[in-house]
């Protein structure tokens, strides 16, 4: 883990993997998740022609909090991570709740975000009903507590300390309660090693990284037409933690997106050794540089 120093005072953890020459990409993680989540096969991120720099959220690993954060917060926090690292132009991915944080940065760097990738991205809660394209139980719950702070806080911390006291057992939970991730969190040992450190990591702070971004996923603080990069964004059609409508109807309101539907796969599918491989394709060997030369706006729904 490295750190640096935000202009406001804030500490930023971040860590950087891949092949040290390729395509820079800054990566978000999700909800729950840290820098850490990946797939654990160093070789084969090193192979993939990008360099990817992923940051913990606030509250989240070694980054402080932030409280009443909005999503448009996260551009100028990777505006400065990008300046400390040496980015001049790169692009930007993100999975679930991380996606709008991708987009973030898109809409605040138009000049320096050449486009990006999106895994299974969630929309703004407070619009279109996306809100009501959550599967899964507990995030569901959310929606209904979320005026409730304090209430909202205790579920959080009374959910983070069981996981703290067994994180493999927190891991075979969630597969339980999202079968159709089973086979991700579990079938490799490397790979269920780096969820448990990747979840771990998520809650070291306890509930306060978790709190704090199921605030920002109501009223960005933009809009999705307002992002006019071009966007490949995938999705699992068996997804149990949300709707696969909802990253169908993310794509339908960006400007410049292509959609990719993985049979079959879950919400954390993308991790897979082979969907990972996919994931980063769009932007290795600069194809994104080149598509930011065409006219802003243009229609890329393929």
């Amino acid at each position: 883990m490295q750190t640096m120093t935000l202009a406001d005072g804030r500490e930023l953890s971040y860590d950087s993997y891949g092949d040290p020459d390729g395509e820079p990409v800054i990566f978000c993680h999700g909800l729950s998740d840290s820098r850490l989540i990946r797939n654990p096969d160093a070789v084969l991120n090193d192979s993939l022609g990008v360099r990817v720099f992923v940051a913990d959220q606030p509250g989240v690993g070694g980054s402080t909090p932030q409280r009443g954060r909005t999503m448009a917060d996260w551009g100028p926090d990777m505006e400065q991570l990008a300046d400390h690292v040496g980015l001049d132009r790169f692009a930007v991915a993100g999975h679930s709740g991380g996606g709008p944080h991708a987009l973030a940065i898109a809409a605040h760097l138009p000049d320096r975000v050449v486009g990006g990738v999106l895994a299974s991205p969630v929309g703004p809660f407070d619009e279109d009903g996306f809100a009501k394209m959550l599967v899964m139980r507990d995030l569901k719950l959310i929606v209904k507590l979320r005026h409730l702070h304090h209430v909202l806080r205790w579920a959080y911390r009374s959910d983070v300390r069981k996981a703290k006291q067994d994180i493999g057992t927190f891991v075979e939970s969630m597969a339980e309660d999202d079968p159709s991730d089973a086979q991700t969190f579990l079938s490799d040992p490397a790979q269920r090693e780096m969820f448990e450190a990747n979840f771990t990591a998520g809650m070291v702070q306890d509930e306060e990284g978790l709190y704090e971004m199921t605030m920002a996923l109501w009223h960005w603080g933009f809009e999705l037409e307002d992002v006019l990069q071009p966007f490949d964004v995938f999705y699992g059609d068996a997804d149990q933690i949300i709707s696969p409508q909802m990253p169908i109807h993310v794509a339908e309101r960006l400007p410049r997106a292509t959609l990719h539907v993985w049979r079959g796969a879950g919400h954390y599918g993308f991790v897979d050794r082979d969907r990972w491989a996919q994931f980063w394709a769009p932007l290795a060997a600069g194809d994104r540089m080149a598509d930011q030369d065409l006219p802003n706006g243009h229609a890329d729904k393929r």
